[in-house]
């Protein structure tokens, strides 16, 4: 049970690492006054066996999952905030996905993710709306993506 928490807690700062240092290079995410959304697409196989089980994600070639945080500056610097979150994925003949994001916390952390099935060759145009606890604005993340088989 510990090896699957230090997995799994493992996977967890790796995502945001991912995020947060794709941000940097790429604008992974989006500010929102006092609130920083960053925002991340990849295909499952970048998952380890151990952690998409642990995550009850499927490993294929084919799926991708979404991964969002929701940041709020605050006098002590970025807290994670639980939000609801919701969205869209549609491909260049407007076929249209709906996502549905599950909560994931661990410690301080909080993560949204969603799973999706992607061709190759596919452009994603992502349409994701988040609502912060104990705000009543919704903050709207746009952003598009390629995917290609492995």
């Amino acid at each position: 049970m510990a090896r699957v928490h230090r997995v799994i807690s493992g996977f967890l700062v790796a995502l945001a690492a991912v995020a947060l240092g794709s941000s940097i290079a790429s604008a992974n995410e989006a500010e929102f006054d006092n609130y920083v959304v960053h925002y991340n697409v990849i295909n499952t196989t970048f998952l380890s066996p151990e952690v998409a089980r642990a995550y009850d994600v499927r490993r294929s070639s084919n799926r991708a999952m979404v991964n969002i945080s929701v940041m709020e500056r605050g006098e002590d610097g970025l807290q994670a905030v639980s939000a609801d979150v919701s969205g869209t994925a549609t491909n260049m003949n407007d076929q249209m996905r709906n996502l549905r994001f599950r909560e994931v916390q661990d410690g301080d952390a909080v993560y949204f993710l969603s799973e999706l099935t992607v061709r190759s060759g596919e452009t994603l145009e992502f349409a994701i709306d988040v609502s912060p606890a104990g705000s009543e604005r919704e903050l709207p993340v746009r952003f598009a993506r390629d995917f290609y088989a492995d």
